[in-house]
C-alpha cells in the first residue's frame, strides 16, 4: 500500500511541476535569477526522478525517450524566447 501511495504522490508532483513550468513559460524572463533557477532546478529534479523510476521499471530506451522529451519539454518553457507578433 505505501508503494503504491508513494507513486500516485509522486505522479501528482511530476503533474504539478510540469503545471507549473508551463505557467511561466515566455514571462521566465520576469523572474530574478534565484527565482528563475529554483523553478528550473525544482522541475528538472522532479522530473529527472521520474525518469529513473522509468529506467528501473521498464529500462534504458524508454528512460532516454523520456529523458530526451523532458529536455525538450524544459527547453520550451524556459529558455526558447517567446514570439511576439506586431499588430496590424
Amino acid at each position: 500500500m505505501i508503494i503504491i501511495l508513494h507513486a500516485v504522490i509522486g505522479i501528482i508532483a511530476f503533474i504539478g511541476a510540469g503545471m507549473l513550468a508551463t505557467s511561466f513559460a515566455g514571462q521566465i524572463d520576469q523572474l530574478t535569477a534565484l527565482q528563475k533557477w529554483s523553478l528550473i532546478v525544482t522541475v528538472s529534479a522532479i522530473g529527472i526522478t521520474a525518469v529513473l523510476g522509468l529506467y528501473k521499471t521498464t529500462g534504458g530506451p524508454v528512460a532516454l525517450i523520456c529523458l530526451v522529451l523532458l529536455g525538450f519539454f524544459e527547453f520550451m518553457c524556459f529558455f526558447k524566447k517567446p514570439r511576439h507578433h506586431e499588430a496590424k
